[in-house]
């Protein structure tokens, strides 16, 4: 039986990082749905399920959604079916979620294994400068991570915790992830 590897943490802590090398090392990525229309480079059913607000919302209601959230006038939601194909197979799958998705992973499944990936206000600000992030973005962010997701209350729903700092080796974060699996 599959487990499902949770990632959750600050903004630009590295996770999307993290979840890339995780795909390339084949471990499955969950993919998740939203209404945002795709990007020029983002294909459906690889980057996201593109699903339009009303098929979304019919989701919704047939509580199809392990969760779902919407930011910036958009719904973002996990498919049941997707996370439970996962955990019929014989590996670990990973997905990135915020505090509120882990918590629903956690009461609807039992092999849900959350990370909380970590990284220190210096290397926060630099990735996020480095993003070209609007200054009220950044701002939006920063004092999320320095009000909640910084904080030791925040990182005890984590079954595991690791920093990602600027002066971490991005393989020594992956063998760390490597050995939960």
């Amino acid at each position: 039986m599959g487990k499902i590897i949770v990632l959750f943490g600050p903004s630009a802590a590295g996770k999307s990082e993290i979840q890339k090398n995780l795909s390339a090392m084949n471990f499955p990525k969950i993919i998740t749905a939203t209404t945002r229309q795709p990007r020029e480079y983002e294909k459906d059913g690889v980057h996201y399920h593109f699903l339009d607000r009303k098929t979304f919302e019919t989701y919704m209601e047939q509580q199809m959604f392990v969760e779902w959230t919407e930011y910036n006038n958009e719904w973002y939601g996990t498919l049941k079916s997707s996370v439970e194909e996962i955990i019929r197979g014989n590996s670990a799958g990973h997905i990135i979620m915020d505090l509120r998705g882990v918590q629903s992973l956690k009461e609807q499944f039992t092999n849900i294994v959350s990370v909380y990936i970590g990284a220190n206000i210096e290397s926060i600000t630099r990735r996020l400068h480095d993003r070209n992030s609007p200054e009220s973005e950044m701002n939006w962010r920063l004092n999320k991570a320095l009000t909640d997701e910084l904080s030791p209350s925040y990182q005890a729903h984590a079954d595991y915790v690791i920093w990602n700092n600027d002066d971490t080796n991005i393989k020594d974060t992956l063998n760390k992830i490597y050995e939960i699996l």
